[in-house]
Order: structure tokens, then C-alpha cells, then sequence
């Protein structure tokens, strides 16, 4: 996993300014037209500024990337309607470009490489793909240390009831687009929840957590992006 120091940060929020106050500069000079100003310094301007700095600092680059074209699209669609007047709106493409991804998916299906390992089978990580299917998976470790899943038209269900955390903070990644996922954990882990969710969500359903053994550090973190979909985490 991809670590990023802090002057990093600070570097993209420098560039940020600069490029903001260039902006500022050549509309007020008359270099730019208003319509510049207009398009860039609103909440889609925000949103691009936002995709582009999660995108640059995050090692899950899904995120930034979906709000980047979200954004972008935003800033085309209203600078084409304000110069020609032509409807671009988001109910015109959604649907017909959905069908097309779904369509391009299935096309490919056979050239997807699934990463499934054997239900029952032990494993310390976790690294599965569920498109357009999915299914359940018994999760046996003794030293269980995160992973990645993703769920794209699909989703899938871990039962990790027999398995124990490792010493030590650990990350599961997880990717969701119209899909979810459902994850049966022991009521003794400690899981802290770091997800971005956009018309959705990965919610802690358990019923009941027990505290930690004493004189142990064990910690599940679950981060990632959920698109149109979501999960659950419960135990029994």
C-alpha cells in the first residue's frame, strides 16, 4: 500500500491555488471568457478539484476517478446548453450508456480472470472479484490480515465466523457498483468502517460486539467506494 507524505498534499493544494488564482487573473484581464469563471468556481468546479486530489493522494483511485468524469460531464453538459443550447442531460445517456457497459461486460465475461479461492479453504487475504455473479465464501484463517473484493452488477457474502484477525491494523479494500456485499465477522473483532459511499452505503448491522482480549492490538479497517450499491457487516 502506497503511503504519501504530507509535503505531497501540500504540493496538489499549492498547485490548486495557483491554477485557481490563474484563473482568476485571465478572466479578470479579459483572456478568459466569464463563462469560465462560471463553469469552474461552482460546486462542480469543487467536485473536479476534490476527484483530482483523491485520485493523486489515494491508492484506490476509483473515487477520484468517478468524480472526475462525473464532474466533467457536469461542466460540459452546462457549457454546451449555455453556447448551443443542445440537451445533454444526464437522463438522455444514463441508461443507454448502462446498457452499453453492461453489454461491453458480458461480451468480455469469458476474458475475466476471477480470483475466487476455495469455500472452506484457509487464507490470510482475501482477493476476489464478483461481476455480473457472485456467490459465498467461507473465510478460514488463523492469522486473517485483509485483502480486496470488488462487486461490479454483482455481489457476494463472506462468512468469516472461523477466523481470527492477525496482531496489528489491517486493511480489507472494497469496490461496490451496483453490487454489494455482505460480511459475517466473530462479535470480538474490531472493525472501523472508512468507506465513500455514492447512492449507497456498507453499514455495521452486528447485534452485539464483545470487547477486545486485553493486551491484544487487532483491527479491521474496511475502506473503499460504493456506487449505487452497498452491504452490510452483522455477526450472529
Amino acid at each position: 500500500m502506497r503511503h504519501y507524505k504530507l509535503e505531497d498534499r501540500s504540493n496538489l493544494i499549492g498547485l490548486a491555488l495557483v491554477i485557481i488564482g490563474g484563473i482568476f487573473l485571465l478572466v479578470n484581464f479579459d483572456i478568459l471568457p466569464v463563462v469560465v469563471e462560471n463553469l469552474a468556481f461552482n460546486w462542480k468546479g469543487i467536485v473536479l478539484v476534490v476527484g483530482i486530489v483523491l485520485y493523486a493522494t489515494k491508492s484506490n483511485k476509483l473515487p477520484g476517478l468517478f468524480m472526475i468524469i462525473g464532474a466533467m460531464y457536469f461542466i460540459i453538459a452546462t457549457y454546451v446548453w449555455q453556447e448551443y443550447h443542445i440537451n445533454i442531460g444526464l437522463s438522455r445517456i444514463f441508461w443507454p450508456g448502462l446498457m452499453i457497459a453492461a453489454g461491453i461486460l458480458l461480451l468480455n465475461k469469458r476474458k475475466i480472470e476471477f480470483k475466487r479461492k476455495v469455500s472452506g479453504q484457509s487464507f490470510d487475504y482475501l482477493n476476489d472479484s464478483n461481476i455480473m455473479g457472485g456467490g459465498e465464501v467461507k473465510v478460514r484463517s488463523e492469522q486473517f490480515k485483509g485483502g480486496q473484493t470488488s462487486a461490479v452488477f454483482g455481489g457476494a457474502s463472506y462468512d468469516m465466523t472461523g477466523s481470527k484477525l492477525a496482531e496489528g491494523n489491517h486493511t480489507l479494500e472494497v469496490l461496490a457498483v451496483f453490487g454489494g456485499f455482505t460480511f459475517i465477522v466473530p462479535s470480538d473483532w474490531e472493525i472501523q468502517l472508512d468507506v465513500t459511499a455514492i447512492f449507497g452505503a456498507l453499514a455495521d448491522k452486528r447485534k452485539f460486539v464483545k470487547p477486545p482480549e486485553s493486551g491484544t492490538n487487532k483491527r479491521l479497517r474496511i475502506k473503499g467506494f460504493v456506487l449505487f450499491g452497498g452491504g452490510e457487516i452483522k455477526n450472529y
